[in-house]
């Protein structure tokens, strides 16, 4: 009797052991499906993906197989997805898309799923912007963001803000763009996207450009830039250089800006894109206006004409016809001129598009002035002026918010630390109360989540080193090496050339007259003038070629493998590259040039003071002979 029930114990605790066992690997099996459903959602919601819209397309369709048909939150989740890769560049497609937009939005809503709610009325409002209708996109941007920060998600807040930014920038508001743009990168970075930070940085450094901040809208796009090559993202590095093109325009190099152009009119022709096509055609149009190149730029308009739609693209269809009215103007053809205006002129007065506006009013006074029709040319004038007293308004604003922004990026970034902390900590919580039947997962999990932390904070102390190695070798007003780093590449330069016995010479520049500028319009207008001269020097220079502030107005370039004759082009170019440099944003008066002195490394020179002593020679010879020049060391 007593073995028999022994037995019986026994078989009882086998039983539940197996059936323990049994319950533990579905368990198991459940939590390893959920974690791969979530790195798939992560993996199209972050763009971790590389090669196109194609393959993402192919991705979300594998997605679909994964998920449950009864799950309503992954479901509408995938709806999201869904309706940010629909189709829309066509006037019909983009109506379906709104269709589409407003049936998925009418589930979550049902379903009181308000992460998906706040997605897809995101989606809605981009479709309703595509759309032309502002009004409706910037209410979705708003609503979105609510319920973004209603449930706390971070990827979303920032998603709102950095599409609202961008509906605030293109109608000029820029003080506001900047600020929503600012937190959304802030919001990006604590949510660890890389792509969409970066994304994100590229509209900022747009953002700067539209500021007349050119020097910080490259910086910004360098940086962008180089992460996109990084990863391979080719086409994304593609789509960067026409925000470089246009800072291109706005600096007066307008042959580089049109090289850039180019490269993207023949990427939208091979994607077969109407509305890229005409978009970049208007665009190109306008760089050779301002180049006064007016044949090649109706000739762009002209190609460009049948492929608008005032209907699905009323934006691009009004500057189609600015710039036609600017080249009829410029040709002398005033009525016709005076037709464009006025198809123009309705839709970009409805849009409150400011900047747009006061194009068209100075061409419509200077139209009307040509045709004698002196009243209403008058009465267009002052509209002109109001317009552009308005825009000084919004640009003291803009320069206001800029300062204030920039001020609290130390107060934010420690405010970031804590609040990237106190997501961490609500996040594992979360996945402990989700996962509490899978404890091997969640172990899984918090050991990711410690490791990942770990590193961010290595990481973020390595950069910190970076970036203090950086100010201390950095001119503060240029971005350009100072005085103690560009000496050290001029000597790391000698040393090189001795050793390979190869050629090495030496520029050193100043700015002209630069005391009287100063004195005249005052020295934050003689810092914009370095600024300026500095980026031009950085556009000139070639691969391997370094320039350095060493102090007030002057400049040293070290120009490592470079003989006399082939440093002497370097200068001459970098002379002509500043003396045509556009002032007139500054004032109409301005006019500025440099003076430079060459001098080639010979056996004399066994310091890097000896040879900027003799490149100094040639500098003082230069002002001597009249300024503006180059003159040689030999």
């Amino acid at each position: 009797m007593v073995f028999q029930s022994t037995h019986k114990i026994f078989i009882l605790y086998l039983s539940i052991v197996i059936e323990l066992f049994a319950l533990l690997l579905s368990s198991s099996t459940f939590a390893a499906d959920t974690i791969e459903i979530e790195q798939r959602f992560r993996q199209l919601e972050h763009s971790e993906l590389i090669g196109g819209m194609d393959k993402y397309r192919e991705k979300l369709l594998e997605l679909q197989s994964w998920l449950d048909p009864n799950n309503n939150k992954q479901q509408n989740r995938y709806n999201a997805l869904d309706c940010w890769v629909t189709q829309a560049d066509t006037a019909e497609l983009l109506q379906s898309a709104i269709i589409k937009a407003n049936k998925y939005l009418s589930k979550a809503q049902e379903d009181g799923d308000k992460r998906a709610q706040s997605d897809l009325t995101l989606c809605r409002g981009v479709f309703y912007q595509s759309a032309s209708d502002d009004v409706s996109a910037e209410r979705d941007y708003n609503t979105a963001l609510n319920l973004a920060t209603e449930i706390n998600n971070i990827k979303l807040i920032a998603d709102s803000l950095s599409t609202r930014a961008s509906l605030a920038a293109l109608k000029g508001d820029l003080a506001q763009a900047l600020e929503d743009f600012q937190l959304a990168q802030t919001n990006y970075e604590l949510a660890n996207i890389p792509y969409w930070a970066y994304y994100n940085l590229s509209e900022i450094g747009n953002t700067y450009r539209r500021m007349g901040d050119f020097e910080r809208a490259l910086s910004l796009m360098d940086e962008v830039e180089q992460f996109y090559e990084q990863s391979g993202n080719l086409q994304a590095v593609n789509d960067n250089r026409y925000i470089r093109a246009l800072i291109m325009d706005n600096l007066g190099n307008h042959s580089l800006a049109q090289e850039l152009y180019a490269i993207l009119l023949a990427d939208a022709y091979k994607k077969g894109d109407e509305k890229l096509i005409s978009s970049m055609l208007v665009t190109m149009a306008d760089s050779l206006l301002q180049a006064d190149k007016t044949s090649e730029a109706k000739s762009r308009l002209n190609e460009a004409e049948p492929m608008l739609d005032p209907q699905f693209d009323p934006n691009n269809w009004s500057l189609w016809h600015l710039f036609s009215a600017k080249s009829e103007f410029t040709d002398g053809n005033y009525e016709s001129a005076l037709a464009h205006i006025k198809s123009a002129e309705p839709h970009v007065s409805s849009q409150d598009n400011y900047r747009y506006l006061a194009w068209i009013q100075n061409v419509k006074a200077k139209t009307l002035a040509a045709l004698g029709d002196w009243q209403q040319a008058y009465k267009a004038n002052v509209a002109y002026n109001n317009t552009q007293e308005l825009l000084a308004s919004k640009l003291r604003e803009q320069n206001t918010t800029r300062m204030r922004i920039e001020f609290d990026a130390a107060r934010k970034e420690a405010e970031n630390k804590t609040l990237k902390a106190e997501q961490s900590v609500q996040k594992a919580l979360l996945q402990s109360l989700e996962e509490r039947k899978r404890w091997q997962a969640l172990v899984i999990g918090l050991s990711l989540i410690l490791l990942t932390l770990i590193l961010i904070w290595a990481y973020r102390q390595f950069k910190r080193a970076r970036l203090m190695h950086k100010m201390a070798m950095t001119d503060e007003l240029t971005r350009l090496p100072n005085r103690r780093s560009i000496q050290a590449k001029a000597l790391q330069a000698m040393n090189a050339a001795r050793e390979a016995q190869t050629p090495m010479s030496l520029l050193v520049f100043d700015v002209d007259y630069f005391k009287r500028i100063n004195d005249t319009w005052g020295h934050e207008v003689g810092d914009r003038v370095l600024q300026k001269i500095s980026t031009a020097a950085q556009l000139v220079m070639r691969k391997n070629d370094s320039v350095g502030r060493t102090g007030g107005e002057e400049f040293m370039v070290v120009l490592p493998d470079s003989t006399l004759d082939s440093a002497t082009e370097v200068a001459q170019r970098l002379c002509d590259c500043v003396a045509a440099i556009d002032m007139q944003e500054i004032d109409d008066n301005l006019v500025v040039t440099i003076s430079l002195g060459v001098a080639q490394l010979t056996e004399v020179d066994t310091t890097v003071s000896m040879l900027t002593q003799r490149a100094d020679n040639a500098l003082y010879r230069a002002k001597d002979a009249g300024r503006n020049r180059v003159e040689v060391e030999r």
